[in-house]
C-alpha cells in the first residue's frame, strides 16, 4: 500500500512577518502522522494572490494531500478560495446552504450579516463544503487531477485553532483516514531521559532506532531533556501495547535510570512523586541558581492540584555566595534547624581548571553527598540544564533503597 505524502500550508502575512507563531502546522502534522501520512513539506505564504497561486501549484504537483489553514475570511486579503480556483481552473460557485448557515450564526447573536460575508459561500466547482459548526468560515475539500498520473486532494481550513480542531475531528481527519485505506490505530509512547547526550543515547539504543523497524524509536532533544518516541500501529490499543512492550523492556535494560518519566512528565514532578511515596520532605539552600530549583518544584505543585499535599518544599534564602566548606556547614545547619528529611545546597558558579562549575551538596540524616556539575552548553539552556542536574541528583538519591 502506498504511503500518502502531504504538504501543510499556513497562510497569512502575520505568519510570514513573524508576528504570529504557526502552531496550526505543527498540530496538523502530528495528526497526519497519526494517520500514517508522511508530511514531506511545510510552506508558509502571505496574503498576496499571486504568491498563493504559486505555492498551491507547487504543493499540488508534489503531494497527495495538501492541508492549508487561513485566508477563508470575508475580508479583501482572504484569497484562499480565489487562489485555489485559479490553480485548479475550477470557477467559484455560490452555495446557498452555506450562506444560510452564516446568516443563522449572525442571527443567533441578533446581528445582521455584513454583505462581505457572502464571499464565504463561494467554492471552487466540484468541491465539497467542510462544515464549520461554530464559525463563519466553512472549509473546502477539493480533489484535483494535477497530472494524468497524479491527483491531489486539497483541504482548506480556517486559521482559528478551535474551529480548525473541530472541523478536523469531524470531517477532515476521517476523510484522510479513508484515503489511507487503513483503519488501524497508531499508538505513541514517549520516554523522557536525562543524564547523557543525544549521540551517546543513540549509541546505547543501537539497532532500536533503525529505520523501518516496528515499533519505530525516534530521538529528540529539547531543553537538555532527551525524549524517545516509540510508535506502532495495530487494530486496537491492546494490540499496540503488546507490540510496544518488548521494545520498552529493551530500552529499560539499556538505559536504566537515565529514563526518568514518560508521556510529558517533568523531572520536578518525578521528584515530588518520589518524596510523596517515601513520605519525606526537602529543604533547599540555593547560593548559585537563583532559587530556580525551588521554583520548579513549587511550579509543579501549583500546576497539579493533586501535588498540594505530596511534599513540603522549603526554600531557604542564601544571602551569600557560599561554596565549599561554608556551603557544607550551612546545609548541615539547615538540616538540624528544620524538620526536612533532605537538604540540598547549591553553590555559585566558579572556574575549575578553566571550566565554569558549580557544586551541589545533598544532606540526609547520615551523610552528605557532594557532586560537581559543569555550567556548560548553549546560553539558552545551560541554566535549565543545571537546574535539571540538581533535580536529577535528588531523584537518583530517592531511588536508592
Amino acid at each position: 500500500m502506498k504511503t500518502l505524502t502531504a504538504e501543510v500550508v499556513s497562510i497569512g502575512d502575520e505568519m510570514t512577518s513573524g508576528q504570529r507563531l504557526d502552531t496550526n502546522s505543527r498540530w496538523i502534522s502530528q495528526r497526519l502522522g497519526d494517520l500514517g501520512v508522511r508530511v514531506a513539506f511545510h510552506s508558509t505564504v502571505g496574503d498576496t494572490l499571486e504568491h498563493k497561486v504559486d505555492v498551491f501549484r507547487i504543493a499540488a504537483n508534489r503531494a497527495d494531500v495538501v492541508v492549508m489553514t487561513g485566508g477563508l475570511g470575508p475580508t479583501a486579503d482572504d484569497l484562499t478560495r480565489q487562489a485555489l480556483s485559479e490553480v485548479t481552473q475550477c470557477p467559484l460557485e455560490f452555495h446557498a446552504e452555506t450562506l444560510h448557515h452564516i446568516q443563522g450564526l449572525y442571527a443567533r447573536f441578533q446581528r445582521e450579516m455584513p454583505a462581505r460575508n457572502k464571499a464565504q459561500a463561494y467554492f471552487p466547482q466540484g468541491s465539497q463544503v467542510v462544515p464549520n459548526p461554530e464559525g463563519t468560515a466553512p472549509g473546502i475539500d477539493l480533489i484535483w487531477q494535477a497530472a494524468p498520473d497524479h491527483a491531489t486532494r486539497f483541504f482548506c481550513l480556517p486559521g482559528v485553532p478551535a474551529e480548525m480542531f473541530q472541523m478536523w475531528k469531524a470531517t477532515v481527519g476521517p476523510a484522510i483516514q479513508l484515503m489511507t485505506g487503513n483503519d488501524s490505530l497508531i499508538h505513541h509512547h514517549v520516554l523522557h531521559c536525562f543524564g547523557t547526550g543525544e549521540s551517546r543515547m543513540e549509541e546505547m539504543l543501537g539497532d532500536l532506532t533503525k529505520r523501518g523497524r516496528d515499533p519505530i524509536v525516534g530521538i529528540t532533544a529539547s531543553r537538555a531533556t532527551i525524549s524517545l518516541r516509540i510508535s506502532t500501529r495495530g487494530p486496537n490499543e491492546e494490540s499496540c501495547l503488546a507490540k510496544l512492550k518488548p521494545t520498552l523492556e529493551d530500552i529499560d535494560q539499556r538505559l536504566g535510570n537515565l529514563v526518568f518519566g514518560e508521556n510529558g512528565m517533568e523531572l520536578a514532578e518525578v521528584v515530588l512523586d518520589l518524596l510523596s511515596q517515601r513520605g519525606q520532605t526537602i529543604s533547599i539552600v540555593d547560593c548559585g541558581l537563583g532559587g530556580a530549583v525551588a521554583w520548579s518544584l513549587h511550579e509543579a505543585i501549583h500546576l497539579h492540584n493533586d501535588y498540594q499535599d505530596k511534599a513540603k518544599v522549603v526554600k531557604t534564602t542564601c544571602t551569600g555566595r557560599l561554596g565549599g566548606e561554608e556551603l557544607s556547614q550551612r546545609v548541615a545547619q539547615t538540616k538540624s534547624e528544620t524538620d526536612a528529611d533532605f537538604v540540598i545546597g547549591i553553590g555559585p558558579v566558579q572556574q575549575v581548571d578553566g571550566v565554569p562549575t558549580f557544586e551541589a551538596i545533598l544532606q540526609s540524616d547520615d551523610d552528605q553527598t557532594l557532586e560537581q556539575f559543569n555550567y556548560a552548553g548553549h546560553t539558552d539552556f545551560r541554566h535549565i540544564r543545571s537546574v535539571k542536574q540538581v533535580l536529577n541528583l535528588i531523584r537518583l538519591l530517592l531511588l536508592t533503597p
